[in-house]
């Protein structure tokens, strides 16, 4: 099954008093990157946060959000520091005197300043605040997974229909080639005919030696069942479990590879042609596989 890097989840447990809320958002990244923003009480549990993600996820980058509200500081794991209110209200009195002033102090003023809060040294409650939250990191997790797979099944369709729009193009290719192959011969008979005309050489040996080497340059038969090869194993890597988007990226890097390779070998200006729409379509295609995990 395909999934995607993007997506939103949500998850909240109310107990006791206690209501702790996570929200997890993800986005493209090459490797699994998580960030986290959570209470300063339960930051000594960040590196178990990132843990219980990684065993869900394996790339994107990963933003957690994590807030308690409880019924007292002390669920909070914070509480004011009169000493440092006090400090800052001297030094913005003085502030206030040194810069001529006049406005009185408000509240609003000394939230500026973190330090007028403390952590508790032994916060009431954290370890079972700390069980809440892990519930609706979990909860949040299942959403996100749901939303990135449900995603990634749009995209696997999406990619699905361009890998059959290539095979089109490969066997208009062959169909091409397979009409005007004799009269490319014929051109490059009378070519190499009256390239070698009036030399003091082997006519007919040169000739044929010079027919084998342009024949061989103009045979795409390889490059084709390369392609069609590529495309199936494409389609067999988006019906695995899970899908690995960087073997789809090393796939499209060869696909391109094949396409600029037809491209140099076109016997006319039609195969040129579906080669440029094949390489706007594998284009789309490495656009699209950035998207999945």
């Amino acid at each position: 099954m395909a999934s995607s890097m993007t997506g939103l989840g949500l998850g909240e447990v109310q107990k006791n008093g206690i209501v702790a809320t996570v929200e997890l958002r993800s986005v493209n990244n090459r490797f699994l990157e998580i960030s986290c923003k959570m209470p300063s009480f339960l930051s000594h549990y960040e590196a178990e946060v990132k843990e219980i993600i990684r065993t869900k996820l394996k790339r994107g980058k990963v933003y957690a959000t994590i807030s308690v509200q409880g019924e007292t500081n002390e669920i909070l794991g914070i509480r004011v520091a009169p000493r440092m209110i006090l400090a800052t209200r001297h030094l913005l009195d003085e502030l206030r005197k040194t810069a001529g002033v006049k406005e009185e102090l408000k509240l609003e003023h000394f939230l500026k300043f973190s330090e007028i809060f403390e952590s508790t040294k032994e916060p009431e409650g954290a370890e079972k605040t700390w069980d809440y939250v892990k519930d609706a990191l979990k909860e949040a997790l299942a959403d996100l997974k749901e939303m990135r797979d449900r995603e990634g099944e749009v995209l696997a369709q999406d990619i699905l229909g361009r890998i059959q729009i290539l095979e089109e193009h490969v066997a208009a290719i062959e169909k091409i080639t397979e009409v005007n192959l004799p009269d490319a011969y014929k051109r490059m008979v009378e070519r190499v005919s009256k390239l070698i005309k009036d030399r003091e050489i082997d006519h007919q040996e040169r000739l044929n030696t010079e027919i084998v080497l342009m024949a061989d340059k103009m045979d795409i038969t390889e490059e084709c069942v390369r392609l069609r090869s590529h495309n199936q194993l494409f389609f067999q890597i988006l019906q695995q479990e899970p899908v690995v988007g960087k073997k789809l990226n090393f796939l499209l890097q060869e696909m391109n590879r094949e396409a600029n390779t037809i491209s140099s070998k076109a016997i006319n200006a039609e195969i040129s042609h579906h080669v440029v729409e094949m390489k706007e379509e594998i284009e789309k295609l490495r656009e699209q596989v950035q998207n999945l995990e």
